[in-house]
């Protein structure tokens, strides 16, 4: 093991040596002193050690892909400098010397793909809201906050009080201030596809669904040719994507501000033991905002545009698991309400407005109205008698409708918005499934779906 004052020194001249040369001569190695070099921290929090021993003192705790400089391996550890890390706070006001474990470090920093299932290091790698909760919700609980014991410590509503963890700290830190992301990391689209390969509708019957007639004329889809769209950073949907994807293709600043701490709470039928938890770790209720503001368009039938301005909104981290009711089936953003504020030289668009699509953009959509073109597709099923309101059987007309939504009004689609009828649970009455697509030079990939549900 290095001597520790013979290591102050070396790491003194080497640091003066490096401090004081261009970019490129820094590489080299100064006199009487091994070259530095530099590493990625590998593990989610790792700590940095007085000397080269599993028990000295910490001297530090950092996250992954944080960059240490690495100067003499000997025994399975590495001697390094640590000048700070921008995801902590700002630099040291002199380098750090300190030992870690050389297996922890790697010549290249760590992918997103790489951390995997991992909620920590994945955090760490591309800090967002959604990672963040991931992180909390993968916290090991201690068994006094697992839910046996809470059942039995907890009446129905009481906070539950978890300890305090310094790399959740800093994580909460971080994304308080803020953070921006990158679209390939928070939209995937997949492959393209061809929008009538998702068209399937009920054409058989069951005793409580009736069959629904095929279509008389098969849909027909626009042409289809680079447009509007050029990149998958060009566009998110809101019924694609949460307030990450928003936000990443926005290019607008996202951070998390908790305003609780978590509840337990009892089951919803059975009771009185405790379902679930509020939040992820010690974070109850947050609220997300956005610097600047994030700017929500809306697209009418008539092809009116509207926008709303965003700033902050309650974030909802219930943990709880929709059970009824129409929805998006995947990630999906609520539609601005109340938290959301009309922008000026846009279209004042009334509550009744039928909006077709929602959606986000790296700059400003024109304020001028669109083309929208609906194609009617006719179908149709039986409704059964059902004596005295209903004496004989009714048939139901209804249709599919393809919504072709041109942006830049240059005869090519840039949105398709695809309506599927299908017969209601209980009335029988249509509810529609609604799917967008998008055009992304010059080909057709899914963004999103709302599946209606008639509730019992």
């Amino acid at each position: 093991m290095l001597h520790p004052e013979r290591f102050r020194l070396s790491v003194v001249a080497l640091w003066a040596s490096l401090c004081c040369l261009s970019p490129a001569s820094a590489q080299q190695t100064a006199p009487g002193v091994a070259p530095a070099k530099p590493r990625y921290v590998q593990g989610s929090w790792v700590n940095l050690r007085e000397s080269a021993q599993p028990q000295s003192r910490i001297v530090a705790q950092v996250p992954a892909n944080t960059v240490l400089q690495q100067l003499i391996e000997r025994d399975g550890w590495c001697a390094v400098l640590y000048a700070g890390d921008a995801r902590l706070g700002p630099p040291l006001p002199e380098p750090l010397q300190a030992h870690i474990a050389c297996n922890l470090l790697a010549d290249q920093p760590l992918t997103l793909a790489q951390a995997g299932k991992d909620a920590a290091r994945a955090f760490w790698v591309a800090p967002s809201p959604n990672r963040l909760r991931a992180y909390g919700n993968a916290l090991p609980r201690p068994p006094a906050l697992q839910l046996p014991a809470l059942v039995k410590s907890h009446a129905h509503e009481m906070p539950v009080q978890y300890p305090t963890r310094p790399e959740f700290e800093a994580a909460k830190k971080l994304l308080r201030t803020g953070v921006l992301l990158r679209p390939e990391q928070e939209i995937d689209r997949g492959r393209p596809i061809n929008p009538l390969d998702d068209l399937k509708l009920a054409t058989r019957g069951t005793e409580y669904q009736p069959a629904v007639a095929p279509l008389a004329t098969k849909p027909v889809l626009p042409a289809i040719a680079p447009s509007y769209f050029r990149s998958h950073a060009s566009v998110a949907l809101l019924h694609e994507t949460d307030a990450d994807g928003l936000a990443a293709v926005a290019g607008t600043r996202i951070s998390v501000i908790p305003t609780g701490a978590p509840v337990g709470r009892f089951t919803r039928h059975q009771g009185p033991e405790i379902d679930y938890i509020t939040g992820f770790w010690d974070v109850g209720t947050a609220d997300q905002a956005f610097a600047p503001a994030l700017s929500l368009y809306a697209i009418t039938h008539q092809g009116l545009v509207g926008a709303h301005a965003m700033r902050q909104r309650y974030w909802d981290i219930s943990n709880e698991a929709h059970y009824c009711g129409g929805h998006y089936p995947g990630r999906g953003f609520n539609d601005p309400g109340e938290e959301a504020q009309p922008v000026r030289g846009y279209a004042k668009l009334p509550d009744t407005a039928e909006v077709l699509v929602r959606l986000v953009v790296p700059g400003k959509l024109p304020p001028d109205a669109v083309k929208v073109k609906t194609q009617r597709y006719p179908t149709s099923w039986m409704i059964p008698a059902e004596p005295p309101e209903r004496p004989k059987p009714q048939r139901k007309s209804t249709a599919v409708l393809v919504h072709e939504i041109d942006l830049d009004r240059d005869g090519i689609a840039d949105i398709l918005r695809i309506d599927t009828p299908a017969p209601g649970g209980m009335s029988l009455e249509p509810i529609f499934d609604w799917r967008w697509y998008l055009n992304i030079n010059g080909q057709w990939f899914r963004a999103g779906a709302w599946e209606d549900q008639e509730c019992t």
